[in-house]
């Protein structure tokens, strides 16, 4: 077999291994052993297996396979089964053959396994005599790979190019599937496995489809500046494909620069004019910049058909509706936005902030209690069922908990609102400053107090990037400095040193007793205002 056709191969079976789980991977994993060795002999399911999915039996070898859908939030049950289920196998096979090797199969999804590994040590101490092994993914791709061409083929494994080229495009979209998720870890750990076999296919639109990937794993992985400098690499190499000049724009919008991102725009545009992502941008800059739009006669029939790419433009109609009081359509267009694609993470985040709206526009005391309960529960139902697929990340954990503080807020649950204000703002300073994450500082800033080390930590934080403060954010940290009586010294200076020229004389003007210029300011923030006035 040459090298490029086990390429071929590879990146065929990396799709299994990732999307096989349960009864199926068994069949899949029992199917290649049938192929590799003569004696090996498959256990029929039904329950009665004993703790036997298979078995050579002169050898005294024993399998038992293990495949949950996200192995990388089950180490700890696989070690737990692994243990139960040879003590099974000892209670009902021993005495049949004796067992002379335990090979636990877990298809680890090429993550590794640590607790099963600790799990096989404790049985070894216990059990000398026998030999304890785990048989990763990687260990049936090796197996696999010894068998000859005619095996792999009645496995129903292909090595036509343009198979291999469709299966690429394949994996590709279940990694897109997790970035859905937020699962930007695991994602990007798929792009890596599969990043020689991706290239050596030597297809353009593949290798571009790669690219875009990578670099939105970068976004979900706050490395921004990483991601910019990739996307403008993207758009040199493929001038025709607009994709990286649109993701760009979406950045500069979130760290307000919204020059940048019509500059973007206007260039995506002169690509292709109709294409469904800059259409979709269009809209995110006008709700982002709060401009106008008919919402009366939304025209449903240049929504894209694909699904997955109908759900966001069904969110972002939905954030038009609330800003314009019809909370009924709001929620109408979410749950739509959800049915399309319900693995999308942040159209449940925009769904919490609708239920938010509606309870505290509810002034029924005991309605509003029974409702805020509901919600806290829903947002751990929802922490749960991504958390299931992998780590969700900082700033996904933090839009969580500016949800629960709003409701800590409301039912004035004090130490629960000030444990998790302290969670939100240690999650916050692990992500990359943009307008999303100054709204989670902000939803919380307003109301707690920070102390001296924090508010040093979090001017270090602030000062770290060079995106523009908004000003919701230099309000609060008006207020933070007020309340600990540094707004003329430590305050003053990271407004200067930030080249936040508004803030900065304001604060210059109180000091100096420019009362005129103090009130024309604050006539536009009423927050500062009040902030004064205390």
């Amino acid at each position: 077999m040459n090298a490029i056709d086990k390429h071929y191969l590879s990146l065929q079976f990396k799709l299994k291994i990732y999307s096989k789980n349960g009864t199926e991977f068994q069949s899949f994993f029992e199917n290649i052993m049938d192929k590799a060795f003569d004696d090996f002999r498959k256990i029929p399911s039904g329950g009665g297996d004993g703790g036997n999915d298979g078995w050579i039996r002169k050898l005294g070898q024993y399998f038992q396979v293990y495949a949950p859908n996200v192995p990388a939030t089950k180490d700890s049950e696989a070690a737990k089964k692994l243990k139960e289920d040879f003590e099974k196998l000892k209670r009902n096979w021993n005495q049949v053959q004796e067992i002379k090797e335990y090979y636990f199969v877990y298809n680890d999804k090429y993550a590794g396994a640590n607790k099963p590994e600790e799990a096989l040590a404790e049985l070894r101490e216990k059990n000398p005599n026998i030999q304890f092994e785990l048989f990763l993914s990687k260990n049936l791709e090796n197996i696999f790979f010894q068998l000859d061409e005619a095996k792999i083929l009645c496995l129903g494994f292909s090595i036509d190019q343009r198979v291999a080229i469709s299966n690429g495009f394949e994996f590709l979209k279940k990694v897109e599937i997790e970035l859905d998720r937020e699962h930007a870890k695991y994602a990007q750990k798929r792009l890596e496995d599969v990043e020689n076999i991706i290239s050596t296919l030597n297809d353009n639109e593949l290798i571009l489809e790669y690219k875009i990937l990578e670099c939105r794993c970068l976004q979900k992985l706050e490395k921004i500046e990483e991601a910019i400098n990739n996307y403008y690499k993207i758009s040199r190499m493929y001038p025709n494909d607009s994709r990286a000049l649109l993701y760009l724009s979406e950045i500069h919008l979130a760290q307000y620069e919204p020059e940048k991102n019509e500059q973007l725009l206007e260039k995506a545009r002169k690509i292709d004019t109709h294409f469904w992502l800059l259409k979709l941008e269009e809209l995110i800059r006008k709700n982002n910049l709060d401009e106008e739009i008919d919402v009366s006669n939304i025209d449903k029939e240049v929504f894209p058909v694909s699904p997955r790419e109908k759900s966001s433009f069904y969110s972002v109609f939905s954030s038009f509706f609330e800003k314009t009081g019809n909370h009924a359509q709001a929620e109408n267009y979410i749950e739509k936005a959800i049915r399309c694609n319900p693995d999308k993470f942040i159209n449940y985040i925009f769904k919490l902030s609708l239920t938010i709206n509606k309870i505290f526009s509810n002034h029924e005391t005991s309605q509003r209690s029974e409702d805020s309960q509901k919600l806290l529960q829903d947002i751990c139902e929802l922490e749960a069922k991504f958390g299931e697929y992998g780590d969700i990340g900082a700033r996904n954990k933090a839009l969580l908990n500016a949800t629960r503080l709003n409701i800590y807020r409301l039912i004035q649950n004090t130490p629960e609102y000030e444990r998790v204000a302290q969670e939100t703002f240690e999650l916050s300073l692990t992500c990359h400053l943009d307008r999303q994450i100054q709204d989670v500082l902000v939803s919380f800033l307003h109301i707690v107090s920070l102390p001296e080390k924090d508010l040093n930590r979090l001017f270090e934080f602030l000062s770290s990037f060079g995106c523009k403060l908004s000003k919701e954010l230099s309000t609060v940290i008006v207020f933070q400095c007020n309340i600990q009586n540094k707004l003329f010294t430590v305050g003053k200076k990271f407004f200067q040193d930030k080249g936040n020229q508004g803030f900065y004389q304001f604060i210059a003007d109180i000091e100096n007793g420019n009362d005129d210029e103090v009130l024309n300011f604050l006539q536009n923030n009423i927050q500062l205002s009040f902030i004064m006035a205390q």
